[in-house]
């Protein structure tokens, strides 16, 4: 019962992961399954502006500001790919109930050779509904199909399309959306990569994905990383063509800024040796640091774990606790700006994806609204900074101060991402609830 949610919204599943990332490349996601596939919350910046009513528009229909509401569902007809809607670039299979007798391979071949006509990609990538996960297809059999150039169609149907490079992301619409995306990130990598000659101060940014990050936040970044006089060869998250996603590997270092960044980063270390910083770059202190680390081009990771000394002054005691809930490096960041302003005994809490590298003492990923509500109702807690849509499970008066709750799905109260680069966090700090009350 522990992971029974009563009181919070759902958050985004790593297929939507999975969409966030495909919906700004130039490549087709297919995903083997029943739901017909539209936009995340998006709005005018690619962020979450929802409906009128403070929720997401669930049918498929333009908002209020003429854009798609939120969805993954099966209110807009069958068919994933009758129609595709502007901006998408993930379609579904549309499997039935036959199919758990028949298999799925031939409507997802037909799926693609639909959806490549109408969008032209130059990759796909193919993931499982959590249907399709429990029938069996085989969609590594189907993206090597694609790539030999296999199809079925009719003869006479100049919709066969065929020749793409094509692999299966091994996601099933289980777990949150970090987690999508890092495995998309990866498989994206592993696709379209390969070695090449290296290029003196280049650098790729990994992680930086339209649900976690404000379009202010990754316009900061880039312009900060021009001035210090890098070459920025490509954005993997954020809108890239593939002629730059396949320039990547011949980068001289990674950047990665979002925990869903890692597992591309790792496996571009291992494969060809380009090595990575890794953090947030929010805080103007943290910022300071990373040019430095920047220039420098070393094998550690940059501010992903405080270091030594801010380690030994956060060393958590039984005094009164900060608990930062929300994405793994965004809340590192926030931790370390709270440290370098004299705060003690904060600790970071994720109900999404963690990596173990980048936790300290007392964080935890967490397993439920229980585990939550037990970690923030201990008497030692005094301040929490998280999606306000958390406060009905703290049953005990605290100073709470909102973030973002971007990778909510149906967000109760919905608070966009906003801009943290460099001094952009301290300035929030200045003048939020944590100034007034802290």
């Amino acid at each position: 019962m522990k992971r029974l949610w009563k009181v919070l919204p759902p958050c985004f599943s790593d297929l939507m992961g999975f969409e966030a990332v495909m919906n700004e490349t130039e490549g087709l996601g297919l995903i083997d399954d029943s739901s017909t596939y539209k936009p995340l919350r998006f709005g005018r910046d690619g962020h979450g502006r929802p409906g009128m009513d403070g929720r997401p528009d669930r049918g498929g229909r333009p908002g209020m500001d003429g854009r798609y509401g939120h969805g993954h569902g099966h209110g807009g007809g069958r068919g994933g790919f009758g129609g595709i809607i502007p901006g998408m670039r993930v379609l579904n299979s549309d499997i039935r109930n036959e199919d758990i007798i028949t298999g799925t391979e031939k409507k997802v071949m037909l799926a693609y050779e639909k959806g490549a006509k109408q969008l032209s990609p130059n990759f796909v990538l193919l993931a499982y509904g959590p249907s399709a996960s429990m029938i069996g297809s085989d969609l590594e059999y189907a993206a090597e199909k694609i790539s030999q150039g296999s199809s079925i169609a009719r003869q006479g149907d100049d919709s066969a399309q065929g020749g793409l490079p094509a692999a299966h992301v091994k996601i099933e619409g289980e777990k949150d959306y970090l987690y999508g995306i890092g495995c998309t990130l990866e498989a994206m990598g592993r696709l379209l990569l390969s070695p090449r000659q290296t290029i003196p101060g280049s650098l790729n940014i990994l992680g930086a994905n339209t649900i976690d990050w404000a379009k202010e936040s990754f316009t900061d970044l880039e312009t900060l990383l021009l001035q210090e006089g890098f070459q920025i060869l490509s954005r993997w998250g954020w809108k890239e063509t593939t002629e730059n996603l396949k320039m990547a590997s011949a980068a001289a270092l990674n950047l990665v800024v979002n925990e869903s960044g890692l597992r591309l980063a790792r496996y571009m270390e291992s494969e060809f040796g380009i090595p990575y910083l890794a953090g947030a770059p929010f805080g103007a202190a943290c910022v300071e640091n990373l040019k430095i680390r920047l220039k420098e081009a070393g094998l550690e990771t940059f501010a992903g774990s405080p270091d030594d000394t801010q380690v030994k002054e956060n060393g958590l005691d039984t005094g009164p606790e900060i608990l930062i809930v929300g994405e793994q490096f965004t809340a590192n960041a926030i931790r370390r700006e709270l440290l370098r302003r004299g705060e003690k005994n904060i600790r970071v809490l994720s109900f999404y994806d963690m990596d173990r590298a980048y936790m300290e003492a007392g964080d935890r990923k967490l397993t439920g609204e229980d585990d939550f509500a037990g970690q923030a109702s201990a008497a030692s807690v005094r301040m929490i900074f998280a999606d306000g849509d958390l406060q009905p499970l703290v049953k005990k008066e605290v100073c709470w101060v909102k973030l973002p709750n971007t990778g909510s799905m149906f967000p109760v109260e919905s608070m966009d991402a906003f801009n943290m680069t460099g001094s952009a966090l301290d300035a929030w700090l200045d003048h939020s609830k944590y100034k007034k009350e802290g």
